[in-house]
């Protein structure tokens, strides 16, 4: 398969997946903010128009309770004897201060206003002063009751509201009649207007009393008549007084909110069909979905694109690939410019290349350069000066009889050059290191007497390490031929110390010391030295472990050499 087909798949499952179950996720989400949105909107329509009704409800009330204390009203009705004296016209003109007042709210549609008296002798003007069986008929009600309250009434093919309370005398606190309040029902329920705007034109406000009798309904056919029944089942398992409910009338499914008005035995229902509702959910899950579809398109076309663009980096990455494993490394370079995490592959794949050719034109080099060194190296481990001195001692010694002493020679000479030579091998012990420098300052020693002391001072646990071969006897041979040179008595102290990370190895004595500049000589191929000398010490050192190994050299003129050998710590020959 592809690789860009791969990608595909690969956006398929972890991009295209995701989306499409966080899409539904969220649908189902923002369809629960709408529910919720247009509940609360609706509930707050219920809240603004309950409070509406209670404030025009608690005015008219308000009118009812001055005309209660009026003093024209307490005298009519206290006293109807004196006032049927006087005569109708006067009664008349007394209940008529006091409700001139009214006239001043000229928006408040108060229909009628009636006075009932208890009184059997009462006498009625025709306008406001009744007897109380007429309120009894007027309302259909065999006991009326103690207490204010509200009831619809029905004149000439229109409703309205009545609001009837009793009236008590200041002095004596005995009922002395009745007020009646005949209103019109736009001035209490002022809803009705502006429902129509706030809530969905298929919601229906009703406001139903205390017995489930319709108080207000958009349809005044529906006036008058009892809830319908599916609300009062609902209703009656519900004893809070606000609440939202799920019901459905002749078939219809409906959500509804009710709410009791303050003060009154009313109760406000607020009936939405739930289609309405979903209706709204519906438009905005299809405007999603379809913005959903749409980016979704977008988004696969654009990773069509950008598979393709990638994959074609790839390719040519593939093709180089290919060409090196032919061992072809040349590379076919293009302009590079600041490009994608490929570009910038393919620019260090190039890059790599050139610093493989570099290295292994390098490593082709160094292994030349080590083949002429270990060829030099191997020239110089028999320095013919030295030997023939040698030789030539041992000569004079057998011709002055000395046996032993030759003998003594003979076996160092042979075992400084089999450690030499160690079986063609660059790598032995300290030990045979060791025992490779005693062998050359035995010789020294035969040829020239006990001239200096040479102290040695090495940790136990070197001798068992390994190291290149030859690198300690050329850095006594310096401090003694050349620091110790022309002196008697002198002292050279080898110390051998070990660390976590190398084993150092100082070669100290107390001679005529050098400049620092005759010092970086000896570490230099212009050394005058013969044999292996320091320099070639020093590069052998470098060239297999490293430059953090190597020789380094402290001293002044009068104060002794000092030359520290570091080499790694080597416990195998596969370690080197």
């Amino acid at each position: 398969m592809k690789l860009h087909k791969k990608l595909m798949i690969v956006y398929l499952v972890t991009i295209l997946l995701p989306i499409v179950g966080l899409t539904n996720y969220f649908l189902n989400q923002m369809s629960d903010l709408i529910i919720r949105y247009v509940s609360d909107s609706y509930q707050k329509i219920l809240v603004q128009s309950n409070n509406g009704i209670y404030y025009n409800i608690r005015f008219y009330e308000s009118i009812l309770d001055n005309l209660t204390v009026s003093e024209s009203v307490q005298n009519v009705l206290s006293e109807p004897d004196v006032y049927r004296e006087k005569g109708v016209i006067i009664m008349n003109r007394e209940i008529s201060r006091a409700v001139r007042f009214i006239q001043a709210y000229q928006a408040t549609d108060v229909e009628s206003i009636e006075f009932f008296s208890t009184s059997p002798d009462v006498m009625s003007d025709g306008v406001y002063l009744f007897p109380e069986d007429r309120l009894r008929r007027v309302l259909g009600l065999n006991e009326i009751p103690d207490s204010k309250f509200w009831i619809l009434e029905q004149y000439d093919g229109k409703y309205y509201y009545a609001l009837v309370r009793p009236i008590y005398s200041i002095g004596q606190f005995k009922k002395i009649g009745y007020i009646k309040l005949t209103i019109q029902i736009p001035s209490v329920t002022y809803v009705q207007e502006t429902m129509g705007n706030k809530a969905d034109a298929s919601g229906s406000l009703i406001i139903a009393d205390s017995k489930g009798t319709i108080m207000f309904n958009p349809d005044t056919d529906q006036l008058g008549k009892p809830l319908p029944q599916e609300i009062v089942e609902q209703t009656s398992k519900d004893r809070s007084s606000e609440s939202e409910l799920n019901l459905q009338i002749q078939g219809t499914d409906y959500v509804m909110w009710y709410r009791k008005l303050q003060n009154v035995d009313w109760t406000m229902y607020l009936l939405v069909p739930k289609a309405s509702i979903q209706s709204k959910v519906n438009e905005i899950r299809q405007t999603i979905l379809t913005v959903s579809i749409i980016c979704m398109i977008i988004f696969s076309f654009l990773t069509l694109l950008i598979t393709r663009q990638l994959t074609r980096g790839i390719r040519r990455l593939h093709a180089k690939v290919s060409r090196v494993g032919r061992g072809v490394l040349s590379t076919s370079r293009r302009v590079h410019v600041k490009g994608d995490e490929i570009d910038e592959l393919d620019r260090n794949f190039d890059n790599m290349l050139d610093n493989l050719r570099d290295l292994i034109h390098q490593n082709y080099v160094e292994k030349l350069e080590r083949r002429e060194m270990e060829l030099n190296f191997l020239q110089a481990q028999i320095n013919p000066h030295f030997l023939y001195n040698t030789l030539d001692a041992i000569k004079n010694e057998i011709d002055m009889d000395e046996k032993q002493t030759a003998i003594g020679m003979v076996v160092a000479l042979a075992d400084l050059f089999r450690i030499s030579v160690s079986k063609g091998s660059n790598t032995i012990r300290f030990e045979q290191e060791i025992d490779h420098a005693k062998c050359y300052l035995k010789i020294l020693e035969i040829r020239f007497g006990a001239r200096h002391t040479i102290e040695w001072q090495i940790d136990p646990q070197i001798p068992s390490l390994y190291t290149l071969k030859i690198i300690l006897q050329p850095l006594l041979e310096n401090a003694i031929q050349h620091g110790l040179k022309g002196m008697a008595g002198g002292n050279v102290t080898v110390i051998g110390e070990l660390t976590e990370q190398a084993v150092i190895v100082t070669v100290r004595d107390n001679g005529v010391g050098m400049t620092k500049a005759q010092a970086e000589t000896l570490l230099s191929d212009h050394s005058p030295s013969k044999g292996i000398g320091l320099y070639n010490v020093n590069s052998r050192i470098r060239m297999y472990f490293g430059s953090e190994y190597g020789l380094s050299i402290k001293s002044e003129p009068g104060n002794g050499t000092e030359v520290v050998l570091t080499l790694p710590v080597l416990e195998g020959v596969e370690h080197v």
